[in-house]
């Protein structure tokens, strides 16, 4: 946790960043990409691993549905928490 001083310095730099580099602001205001695609391949996976898997399989879909749904929550927490300066 910064200290309210060092926080107004921070913000001070990070808007210089963005208004120097357009594409920085861009990158980072979203998520990385890749968390959603995981998470959908993951989603994907799962019932081909309890038919193939057998009881296995079962756990193996359970822990990529798990997963998966770890990614989209950290995604839509990225989201909802990034501070606009």
């Amino acid at each position: 946790m910064l200290k309210p001083e060092e926080q107004q310095v921070f913000a001070g730099l990070v808007a210089q960043i963005e208004a120097d580099d357009p594409t920085f602001a861009r990158r980072a205001a979203r998520p990385p990409r890749w968390w959603s695609v995981v998470a959908v391949l993951l989603w994907t996976i799962a019932p081909i691993c309890i038919v193939y898997g057998g009881w296995t399989g079962l756990i193996e879909a359970f822990l990529a549905g798990g997963y998966g749904a770890h990614l989209m929550r950290r995604r839509r927490q990225w989201i909802t928490a990034r501070p606009r300066f």
